[in-house]
């Protein structure tokens, strides 16, 4: 009897065990794959859903994007994700905390980001996920690179650096990673120093994040590969630095009619897009990088297949901003225009999402928390700024949802956003930019007075007036700023 029972108490164990480890594997695994500086219309997904006019705003030859397209076919796509604010360190601290930038301490670039609110990853280390990080970080300071600065929760940080756009990496004998690249002088470089399949940034990068998930494909994990591409400088290894060397690229239709000198904006205008010859190799490079990124992505896809968890597994497809490549006579980032504040967001799980889902709402970057960490089933959530999406994944057509977001630049302008409309007030003398890109979607029509558009002007400027009071944006306190809020206020 006493055999019976201890065999019987022994399966029970097991039993609980099996059970167990069968509710650890319901969690679904999180990979976020974050470009840097992505204009979403390099990717064939967004272009489908676009009038030609607006898909191919450089002329006849885009670059084919069919591994970051499957994602987008059998899963959901936001046609209206914003950066919080279109710069890389504040937006990516919007991402990783559900807060807006100035709330953690990162309303420019190269600060340190506050420990005061916790991570997506610090919350899903204590429910039971691996973390890791692979790539630029940008929000741990100056140091460059910089490997293995504060995680902030990221239990596997070998290969994450802080910041820098490295174009060759290596691995020493006892595992330490290192840029393999040197000037005349000795220094570390962006040069390409004969960088192959093997050590190319976005190649090597993605390579780190395939190990990662090897090794943990038996417990839930959520890894961030964060790479640095297709961002400048314009270099990208052959053979994808040849492909689009010959072609003869159109300028964007708002290169040269553009009336936007007086709109909201970063900084500057960059000479390049004075020098023809300078824009076309730039946009020739930038589109050999997007085609190398593309391939990549479908090598991670094809890791999780073989590891038959690719069902249960969220890939995340975006960027922490885009890049104007030239449209209204700039490049870069760091204006509201959708080339620079819209950015790419693509979302895969097998599990829980329909095929071919699109969502036509207004969100940020804040609500990147607040979703992943539904999604994984976690309870008593930290408080954010942000919003939960995943009844938007579940019924793109909901009613309820409050089709309005914010971006900004500190100390610059504030925009509030939605599907159709964005209002942006500056610090300059000019006055607010009211944009409809249903009407208008180059952007080049102000229609800020207009009479038929003065509710929709009200509306978003108290959505504003609310938003800079509840997350206290050092907006509240400008001067210039509000006498023009509240000039549309108090009419």
């Amino acid at each position: 009897m006493k055999y019976v029972l201890n065999v019987l108490f022994k399966a029970t164990l097991l039993l609980i065990g099996f059970v167990a480890q069968a509710q650890k594997q319901q969690k679904p695994n999180i990979i976020w794959v974050i470009t840097d500086e992505h204009n979403f219309r390099t990717l064939g997904c967004y272009r489908d859903l676009m009038e030609p006019e607006q898909a191919k705003q450089w002329g006849a030859k885009v670059v084919e994007t069919p591994n970051i397209d499957w994602i987008a076919k059998k899963g959901a796509l936001f046609t209206s994700m914003y950066a919080a604010s279109p710069v890389c360190s504040p937006s990516r601290s919007s991402m990783f905390t559900g807060q807006y930038p100035h709330t953690v301490g990162m309303p420019v670039n190269d600060k340190v980001m506050s420990k005061k609110y916790p991570t997506i990853a610090q919350v899903l280390n204590k429910n039971g996920y691996k973390t890791g990080y692979v790539g630029k970080w940008h929000l741990s300071g100056d140091a460059k690179p910089g490997w293995s600065p504060d995680s902030y929760g990221f239990e596997d940080n070998r290969y994450m650096f802080n910041r820098g756009h490295w174009k060759k990496f290596g691995i020493k004998p006892d595992g330490t990673p290192f840029v393999d690249a040197k000037n005349r002088k000795g220094e570390l470089s962006y040069n390409m120093n004969g960088a192959d399949e093997k050590s190319y940034s976005t190649d090597w990068l993605m390579d780190r994040t395939i190990d990662f998930v090897k090794t943990h494909s038996k417990e839930p994990f959520y890894c961030v590969v964060s790479l640095p591409e297709p961002h400048g400088p314009d270099a990208v290894r052959a053979p994808y630095d040849s492909m689009y060397k010959k072609v003869k690229f159109d300028m964007p239709k708002t290169f040269t009619e553009s009336r936007t000198e007086h709109s909201p904006s970063w900084r500057k205008k960059d000479k390049m897009v004075n020098d023809p010859k300078k824009m076309q190799n730039m946009i020739a490079t930038y589109f050999g990088s997007v085609k190398c990124i593309d391939d990549n992505v479908g090598k991670l896809i094809e890791s999780l297949k073989k590891q038959n968890i690719l069902e249960n597994t969220i890939i995340v497809f975006t960027s922490d901003h885009g890049d104007l490549l030239g449209e209204h006579n700039q490049i870069n980032k760091g204006a509201p225009f959708e080339g620079s504040a819209l950015i790419p967001f693509i979302v895969y799980h097998g599990a829980s999402i329909k095929s071919g889902t699109v969502i036509n709402k207004a969100v940020n970057t804040t609500d990147w928390m607040k979703t992943f960490l539904s999604m994984a089933g976690v309870e008593n959530q930290p408080k954010s700024a942000g919003r939960d999406l995943t009844p938007l994944l579940q019924n793109q057509n909901s009613k309820e949802w409050d089709d309005v977001t914010f971006s900004r630049i500190h100390k610059r302008w504030l925009a509030a956003i939605t599907d159709r409309y964005k209002l942006a007030i500056d610090v300059s003398n000019s006055e607010p930019w009211l944009i409809d890109l249903e009407k208008d979607p180059d952007e080049l029509v102000n229609f800020y007075g207009q009479p038929a558009y003065k509710n929709i002007t009200l509306k978003l400027a108290k959505k504003m007036q609310k938003y800079i009071q509840e997350q206290k944006d050092p907006m509240v306190s400008n001067s210039v700023f509000l006498n023009k809020l509240n000039k549309i206020l108090v009419h």
